[in-house]
């Protein structure tokens, strides 16, 4: 049946398919390829009708991506009160999957891990000035690792200009910070969704 299958699809989508097979799967139904010419259309077109039947008995999800995804897309911009409440009390109910969560989760404090040293100047190009300066005036504790890695990471000239505009913007109120943060994740997010950047796999 998947020899008959990668036969009946175009020649680049069935090297494609191919490609995402186990090595000793792919070589037994590539072998079996050389058997398909004897194949009856009858049988194609039976094995066709059946596999189209199993497509259409696929359930339809009311939602895209998987259940730790959606959790981790909305506590990404979520204050970051609110966040380390709902994962202690998914530590509590499922520590399972409140670790899955974790892992997914991607905000200011995960930069310093996660955006390679190269990619810095990318994120920055697409960040307006202003909110850059308070994104970074605002990162204290675990976030600091991220301002640092930020700043060490671009020009000297333009690390010092943003430098001397957080002195002169002096303690930025919490909200302002949340929200400036916030738009430095979207921008990343934006940039990998987009295929320019590639994030580093989280520890563990």
């Amino acid at each position: 049946v998947g020899a008959v299958l990668l036969a009946k699809l175009p020649t680049g989508k069935a090297a494609e398919l191919l490609g995402k097979l186990p090595g000793d799967k792919a070589r037994r139904i590539t072998h079996a390829m050389s058997r398909t010419g004897r194949v009856a259309p009858e049988t194609v077109a039976r094995i066709g009708l059946t596999l189209a039947a199993q497509f259409d008995a696929q359930p339809v999800t009311a939602f895209e991506g998987g259940p730790v995804e959606r959790v981790a897309a909305v506590l990404n911009f979520s204050p970051s009160a609110t966040r380390d409440d709902v994962l202690k009390g998914l530590e509590e109910d499922d520590a399972e999957f409140a670790e899955q969560v974790k892992k997914a989760i991607f905000t200011f404090a995960n930069i310093a891990d996660r955006l390679a040293a190269r990619d810095v100047p990318k994120i920055t190009r697409g960040i307006d000035q202003a909110v850059l300066v308070t994104a970074l005036a605002a990162a204290t504790g675990e976030a600091e690792r991220s301002r640092d890695h930020i700043l060490e990471n671009m020009s000297k000239r333009m690390a010092e200009s943003l430098r001397e505009e957080m002195a002169e913007l002096g303690k930025v109120k919490e909200k302002d910070g949340e929200e400036a943060m916030t738009e430095v994740v979207a921008e990343i997010r934006r940039l990998e969704a987009e295929g320019d950047i590639i994030l580093l796999s989280p520890e563990g």
